[in-house]
């Protein structure tokens, strides 16, 4: 019998109350800590230049910041608690392994008040990983995180700004890439086993309304608000939100060349995704409309502007069979104050709006999983009888992945 044909065959008895099935146990597991490395080709990644950059110049210097960054996370995953094994000599085909890599950077600059900001969102992905003599590396679970960083900001070149920031947020002992990666694998880390998930959730595609697309052109904002960075946040709101395991959004080929603990100086590299076929649920994500709404506070003498966000969700199930499907939107909780009516800053633009996407897409996930009613209302989603028994037939679907 095939994976799908058992998975049916446990889910089919379950229904019908037969209490002699039961699947397998998930027996938790303490991976070892491998290394930090870059999702994706290195040359020309235009996900995170800024990082591919200083990696190259610390390389010229002789220095290894995979290595620095690496060290600041086993020292933050040894705060965490006793969750990972740490080991200098590891038989590299026995077990599984643990490893941090970097999926998407975005740095931009904005104004609170008379303040100049810089703001830096990374957004990781945790990856458990087992080696095979022959197969290669293979994906065991995933789990994307955001990193939200805010520095002041001289109000010069954002680039060069960021540069000078960079080393600090990935290896600061208080909020950094480091210390987020550690917080969020002990969160999942009762969400592995040695044998890997028995089912997949992915973000299977992005998209921006063309009119969506027309307005972010014409607010000069399109480079920071693209499908390929909207993929990488509703992945990370989807493992948030839902407490679950996340297949990366695009491809993976990271950890790179720092194996250096290991006897046998393999390489992590080319990591096998689970197929399509594999994939259990597949979610959708379609940013519908984006509004940004300029008003003046009498009470507070000032001008605000609340941007919202409007997005299609739809879930799959492995056989492409619709799942759920509906429409919420989200305003941003914290308007942004603004001298006068007519003042446009595109970054700011980009940096609320950033912040509302994520925060809609993970308090979305977070409310069906809560089957929260006051929260979903919030969110502009009302269900009927039937999407509640949608919400209902989703949340019993994807907690397999548990």
């Amino acid at each position: 019998m095939d994976r799908r044909g058992f998975i049916r065959l446990g889910t089919g008895l379950a229904v019908a109350g037969v209490s002699s099935w039961h699947l397998p146990a998930r027996a938790a597991t303490k991976p070892v800590w491998l290394s930090f490395g870059l999702n994706g080709p290195a040359e020309g990644n235009s996900r995170f230049p800024l990082t591919l950059a200083m990696t190259q110049k610390a390389a010229a210097k002789g220095q290894d910041f995979q290595r620095v960054v690496s060290q600041t996370i086993e020292t933050q995953l040894r705060k965490e608690g006793d969750f990972v094994d740490f080991s200098d000599k590891v038989e590299i085909h026995d077990g599984i392994m643990l490893g941090a890599m970097l999926d998407y950077e975005n740095v931009l600059s904005t104004r609170l008040g008379t303040a100049s900001f810089l703001v830096l969102h990374l957004v990781g992905h945790g990856t458990v990983l087992r080696f095979d003599r022959d197969r290669g590396w293979k994906l065991i679970a995933s789990f994307p995180f955001p990193v939200t960083l805010l520095r002041e900001s001289n109000g010069g070149n954002v680039k060069t700004e960021a540069a000078g920031y960079l080393q600090e947020a990935y290896t600061d002992p208080k909020n950094s890439f480091a210390t987020a990666f550690a917080r969020t694998a002990k969160q999942m880390a009762s969400r592995w086993s040695e044998n890997g998930s028995r089912f997949n959730v992915r973000v299977m595609s992005s998209l921006i309304h063309p009119d969506v697309q027309t307005k972010l052109r014409d607010w000069a904002i399109a480079t920071n608000i693209n499908s390929v960075w909207l993929g990488h946040l509703a992945s990370a709101a989807a493992c948030e939100g839902l407490a679950i395991p996340v297949v990366p959004f695009v491809e993976n080929q990271a950890l790179g060349k720092f194996t250096y603990k290991f006897s046998e100086r393999l390489t992590a590299q080319n990591v096998r995704l689970p197929e399509e076929q594999d994939i259990d649920l597949r979610l959708h994500v379609t940013l519908r409309n984006m509004v940004r709404d300029v008003k003046y506070r009498k009470q507070l003498d000032r001008w605000e502007v609340s941007r919202i966000v409007v997005f299609d969700i739809e879930a799959l199930d492995v056989d492409n069979k619709q799942i759920l499907k509906l429409r919420m939107g989200y305003q941003d909780e914290q308007p942004d104050v603004v001298a006068r009516q007519d003042e446009v800053v595109p970054v700011r633009d980009a940096h609320f709006f950033d912040m509302a996407i994520y925060r809609g897409l993970a308090g979305l996930f977070s409310a069906l999983d809560r089957q929260d009613m006051d929260a979903l209302a919030k969110l502009f989603v009302k269900p009927d009888a039937e999407q509640k028994k949608q919400i209902e037939n989703f949340r019993r679907i994807y907690r397999r992945a548990v």
